[in-house]
């Protein structure tokens, strides 16, 4: 029997841990604005990713993967996506909405078995069936419950599962995709924050050390989970990374409710219910679907 590798398993619960908890960062920051903390996550991503591919002895190849046409439209594309679920929920966690950001990841893998389904031709198990059934049948309650459609459960897991789908694409691997992405978007950040900066805007907060450190450390909380979660997903077997996965919105959920006193309403409860024995299902599937030497 094979055993995983510890520091990929240790790798995996580092970035889904960090991804769970990341809300408590983005309250900390939160009275710089959730526009521009996103704009300076892209701004200060881009100064770490160019070090770190240098270190790695990628930055070569990167730069020549830029003239390509193709690269460069599949990362801009990246880009937009990862924007648009970055900035939905930074401004989620700073309004006092981590237990629907929480809906959306838990949501996610199903989508992407979805994803999977319908643009990639792959097939669905019956359980996978199943699962996708309860998760539906739980986000219709969450509607009810909150009197709305759940648009940033859904935003989320849409943007999130098809940036995967769109990465598929690129010939780049974690980091020198995500400096791309950083390096495509630089302009409309940079350009936001010159314009947020002569408008006397809090560009880097209130200009104390500790603001300071909050907003250089963006780069870092932004690079540091996703390598870790690269290393995970070339050691791990799929079934065992995709079960870890679910740190992150279980982290998130208990924030909401335990940290934040966000409401929870027994609608809201039976929902999450439904999406989370959708969850036990997927995963006893992906179970038992691993090699005997992988279990």
């Amino acid at each position: 029997m094979t055993r995983p590798p510890a520091s990929a398993i240790l790798s995996a619960v580092m970035a889904f841990g960090l991804w769970g908890v990341l809300p408590v960062y983005w309250k900390w920051i939160g009275h710089v604005g959730a526009d521009i903390a996103v704009a300076q996550r892209v701004v200060w991503t881009i100064a770490l990713t160019l070090p770190l591919l240098l270190l790695r002895g990628e930055l070569a190849t990167w730069v020549r993967d830029l003239r390509r046409g193709d690269v460069l439209r599949t990362h801009a594309l990246a880009a937009v996506l990862l924007g648009v679920n970055w900035g939905t929920f930074v401004w989620s966690a700073l309004h006092g909405h981590l237990v629907e950001c929480s809906l959306g990841y838990f949501l996610n893998p199903l989508l992407n078995v979805l994803i999977g389904y319908v643009l990639l031709g792959e097939k669905l198990t019956r359980w996978q069936k199943v699962s996708i059934a309860l998760a539906t049948c739980g986000v219709l309650l969450q509607m009810l419950a909150v009197g709305r459609p759940p648009w940033i459960a859904l935003v989320l897991a849409l943007t999130f599962g098809f940036y995967g789908l769109v990465r598929r694409k690129s010939v780049q691997g974690p980091l020198s995709g995500l400096a791309t992405e950083s390096l495509v978007a630089l302009p409309l950040a940079g350009g936001f924050l010159i314009w947020q900066g002569l408008q006397g805007g809090p560009v880097f907060g209130d200009g104390s050390p500790k603001d300071l450190a909050l907003v250089l450390g963006l780069g870092v909380v932004t690079t540091v989970p996703l390598l870790g979660f690269a290393h995970a997903a070339r050691k791990l077997p799929f079934s065992l990374l995709g079960l870890l996965q679910f740190l992150a919105p279980t982290g998130q959920f208990l924030l909401g409710v335990l940290a934040y006193g966000e409401a929870l309403s027994p609608m809201s409860l039976v929902a999450f219910a439904f999406i989370w024995s959708a969850i036990g299902i997927f995963c006893a599937d992906l179970m038992r679907k691993r090699p005997p030497d992988q279990r």
